[in-house]
């Protein structure tokens, strides 16, 4: 009975430290993108093989858009909390409630137009295919965010 809980406890130790090895040699590239100037980026530059000016210039795109999104947010925030408080009141549609979902949907396309003139102007200079591949890649990491 000794020896098979020593055996037991040397296949787990041993598994442990596999998975362990493989998980860290594994995840090295994104940890070390972590450590980029802007890591939330850095994929984009690594997926195009963007240079350093293309890479500025999209950083600089980035920055630019960051405070409209936030305001954005922002506001969707407060029509969202704004909209829970009229529902808890009354559980029909007043007047109120239906200019508040109208409000929130212009909100929601307006952020909606900026995240796509964004991802055009990212991709302006892109040839054709990688141009496409470029706006499918900003926009899944756009729903993601």
């Amino acid at each position: 009975m000794r020896k098979g809980g020593l055996i037991l406890l040397l296949g787990l130790f041993l598994g442990t430290a596999g998975f362990s090895g493989f998980y860290y040699a594994g995840t090295a590239h994104c940890r070390s993108m972590m450590h980029e100037p802007q890591p939330e980026l850095a994929w984009l530059k690594k997926e195009f093989a963007l240079s350093d000016a293309e890479f500025a210039r999209i950083s600089a795109l980035h920055e630019a858009y960051m405070p409209q999104c936030a305001e954005r947010c922002r506001v969707t925030e407060q029509q969202n909390r704004k909209l829970k408080e009229l529902l808890a009141k009354d559980a029909t549609i007043t007047p109120e409630i239906q200019s508040l979902l109208t409000e929130r949907a212009k909100n929601r396309a307006q952020c909606r137009r900026s995240k796509a003139a964004a991802t055009w102007h990212g991709c302006r200079s892109k040839p054709c295919c990688a141009a496409r591949r470029w706006r499918t890649a900003t926009k899944w990491a756009a729903a993601a965010t």
